[in-house]
């Protein structure tokens, strides 16, 4: 295991897994939940065990996209609510009241689920704009003194983390210097050069 002076963790990267308590694009290990409903990615950082982990870049457009949608669930339901109520009807009545109670429940839990995304994402933007403002000495020192180091791993995980920062030339470079056992001798296990697309893990759903 060796420390990584390619990478600087503490540099904001949209594009990167980020962890809100450590504030780093810190290494992380991959865990694949299967429900009935599907299966899930979890990306867990490997200093805190956080396992909400997220890409700022993916997740703003989900953001966006769910306070659309509960606002237009919102827009229908109201109106349509009053409309039952000034006519006298219950609303549990009718086909319009069960789709009232279907869009204000739906409307609450996914306006909670992007006001969980908002939070993060202010979070990142605080985080990103502090980190753009000091000069790359900085961040260099910063990441230095970063309680938590980024090592090398022979691992598809550690591979799926560089390659987000560095193009799969310069990853498979990286395999190359720092895939060496302590005595200097290349390590039995095949090094692992890049992820292939088939076995990427696809970016996670809202809440995921």
């Amino acid at each position: 295991m060796k420390n990584l002076p390619e990478i600087n963790h503490c540099s904001p990267n949209p594009k990167a897994y980020w962890c809100p308590d450590c504030k780093a694009h810190n290494t992380f290990d991959i865990v694949v939940k299967k429900t009935r409903n599907g299966t899930t990615w979890l990306y867990n950082c490997k200093a805190c065990g956080f396992s909400s982990m997220f890409c700022p870049g993916e997740t703003l457009p989900w953001k966006n996209g769910l306070f659309v949608f509960v606002g237009l669930a919102f827009v229908v339901a109201v109106p349509l609510g009053l409309i039952l109520l000034s006519n006298g009807e219950h609303l549990n009545d009718s086909l319009a009241a069960n789709l009232v109670h279907v869009l204000v429940g739906f409307g609450t839990f996914f306006g909670l689920l992007a006001w969980m995304m908002a939070h993060y994402l202010k979070k990142w933007s605080a985080w990103s704009s502090a980190q753009r403002r000091k000069s790359p000495e900085d961040l260099g020192q910063e990441a230095l003194d970063h309680p938590f180091q980024p090592e090398y791993e022979n691992s598809t995980e550690f591979t799926r983390w560089a390659e987000q920062f560095l193009t799969s030339e310069e990853v498979e470079q990286l395999h190359e210097k720092y895939g060496e056992s302590e005595g200097g001798e290349k390590t039995a296990a095949r090094i692992v050069l890049r992820v292939d697309e088939e076995s990427r893990p696809p970016p996670p759903g809202p809440g995921e």
